[in-house]
């Protein structure tokens, strides 16, 4: 029985007979429609330069891929996989790692290609595609149906599913693009971008500071003409000599201010670290007393989240969309193999030791 029985389309409402309902611009194309790309990827493009956010990223992607897996299940299925595997162009850890663009764009798309070589099917290769050329088409149930590429010049194509590997991060309904981890980066990227202008405007403007010349009450008018072209001029010139009677020092404390930036900034990195690697140990040093025992915990939390990922990849990217259909064309209908990661002991968990 079904939970959700399809809905009877309604009949038109007359003009001004009710106010059109609020709801989301995905939920308007959602009938076969290929939903609108996420505006944001070129952000997530240019955001990926930042230091700290390709840190995290790399971080996060390398400690999902250090674990190692298994494959189980019937002995000639799964020799034949791991044959399959081992053929391929690239191996299962360039697929996850690729796989993992979703990090950023919430979703990653690759093609996947299949060979015939004595009597057996064989994968091909499995290549990444940007997935911002690419739209999703869905049926009014919200299921995914096809995909819709779009390049510069050319007609929209479109392709069934089975022709990739598509993995979504953190989907859910009302996300069937995934969410992306840079998200909740967005805001602190953008105040730390503005921060880091306003910090070398501040640089540009105080590293040669407004220079300051007290003189005595003897001090002719020529004099103080005399010096105050001294002082204009020091940026180009190595040293000046004036009279004891002339006092000169620089206005503005120059230490204060860029530490100010700097604390600022680093508030910022640590924000962008959090929303994506979910702490901030891992990315920076601790500065109170206690940030072994803290680091510990963040760890802790680390390593619970790279679980988490690793089951999520291993059953929606390897079992369903690379194992699932190698075996069917070779096979039929069999017990698949199952690809696991090798699972984190939990003395980890309890001293937040590797």
């Amino acid at each position: 029985m079904k939970l959700f029985n399809k809905k009877k389309p309604l009949k038109p409402s007359q003009p001004n007979s009710s106010p059109t309902p609020t709801v989301p611009p995905w939920q308007l194309q959602s009938n076969g429609m290929a939903l609108p790309r996420p505006q944001l990827s070129d952000l997530y493009v240019e955001m990926t330069k930042d230091s700290m956010i390709q840190t995290a990223l790399t971080i996060k992607s390398l400690g999902v891929l250090a674990s190692g897996w298994n494959l189980t299940g019937p002995d000639e299925v799964t020799t034949f996989v791991r044959e399959a595997f081992s053929r391929m162009q690239g191996s299962i850890y360039t697929v996850l790692q690729n796989a993992m663009d979703a990090f950023v764009h919430g979703w990653s798309v690759q093609e996947i290609s299949f060979r015939a070589d004595s009597g057996r099917w064989w994968i091909d290769s499995i290549k990444p595609k940007d997935p911002r050329l690419f739209a999703l088409e869905i049926d009014e149930y919200e299921t995914p149906k096809g995909l819709k590429l779009t390049l510069p010049g050319e007609d929209e194509r479109t392709f069934p599913l089975d022709q990739f590997v598509i993995y979504r991060h953190r989907g859910g309904y009302g996300r069937p693009y995934g969410a992306s981890d840079l998200d909740a980066a967005v805001p602190h990227f953008r105040e730390k971008k503005r921060l880091m202008d306003a910090w070398r405007q501040h640089l540009e403007k105080f590293a040669s500071p407004t220079l300051l010349a007290k003189f005595g009450k003897g001090a002719t008018n020529e004099d103080q003409v005399a010096m105050l072209r001294s002082l204009e001029a020091l940026a180009k010139n190595s040293a000046i000599v004036f009279p004891d009677d002339f006092d000169v020092t620089p206005l503005g404390d120059r230490n204060s201010a860029s530490q100010g930036f700097m604390d600022a900034i680093e508030f910022h990195n640590r924000e962008i670290a959090r929303a994506i690697v979910g702490q901030t140990l891992t990315t920076s040093e601790g500065g109170r007393v206690g940030s072994l025992a803290m680091g510990r915990v963040h760890l802790q939390v680390f390593l619970l989240q790279l679980e988490a990922i690793r089951r999520d990849l291993a059953d929606t990217v390897v079992n369903e969309q690379i194992i699932k259909p190698l075996v069917s064309l070779n096979f039929g209908a069999v017990d698949l193999p199952r690809f696991e990661f090798e699972p984190t002991p939990l003395s980890v968990f309890v001293t937040g030791q590797i």
